[in-house]
């Protein structure tokens, strides 16, 4: 959320101890913050970040259940896929250094954003939770996707990727180029559209890579 919308969503008023809240919660590692690429600082995007108290709010808080073997039973349910997906985004957020090595540019000059757009009459929106923006005038726009096994990328999905891509362009006006980059769990199926259309592609084992 950006502090506009936490205010509206909270009820709390924007004043000096609000900023000393969100920079405590920042210091502490429960939220991170960081700048939507071409927006203003007064932009900044706020993310709670916490492992714990995300995984508390969504599957410890006013529950009764009792069973003891719930976790494991529930590891086929939707609910428990949308929580690796969401989880393994959070991971990835946490170990950009990591990524940044694997695609080979650790000696470049880099700035990390998100970036999205709501959707109006002229398009339908989108969200792009981590760009690389690059002083060799690229950027790595990254896909995160959680999966059981290697991700297969079909046509629907390829376009998506691509008008995202576009869209992203258009609204930015970035003349950088722009490397498509998948981040999974458990690499790509080989295709025509991972090997043709993907620039680059980064696996689960990178994230825990030690740094050299």
């Amino acid at each position: 959320m950006t502090r506009e919308e936490i205010i509206e969503n909270s009820n709390l008023i924007t004043n000096g101890q609000l900023t000393k809240y969100l920079e405590d919660l920042e210091n502490c590692g429960f939220i991170r913050k960081y700048q939507a690429i071409g927006s203003k600082t007064k932009n900044s995007l706020y993310q709670l970040i916490d492992n714990f108290t995300l995984f508390y709010f969504k599957f410890m808080e006013g529950r009764k259940n009792t069973d003891t073997n719930y976790w494991s039973k529930i590891q086929t349910a939707p609910t428990y896929h949308n929580w690796c997906g969401l989880a393994f985004e959070r991971v990835c957020l946490l170990h950009s250094e990591q990524i940044k090595k694997a695609l080979g540019i650790s000696g470049v000059i880099t700035n990390e954003y998100s970036w999205r757009t709501a959707a109006n009459d002229e398009h339908p929106g989108a969200k792009i939770d981590l760009l690389i923006d690059r002083s060799d005038k690229a950027i790595n726009l990254c896909e995160i996707k959680y999966s059981d096994g290697p991700y297969t990328i079909d046509k629907k999905y390829m376009e998506n990727l691509r008008n995202k891509a576009a869209l992203f362009r258009q609204l930015t006006k970035t003349r950088k180029g722009i490397a498509l980059t998948m981040i999974t769990s458990y690499g790509l199926v080989k295709n025509s559209y991972s090997m043709n259309s993907i620039h680059s592609q980064i696996t689960a084992d990178d994230l825990f890579s030690e740094q050299k």
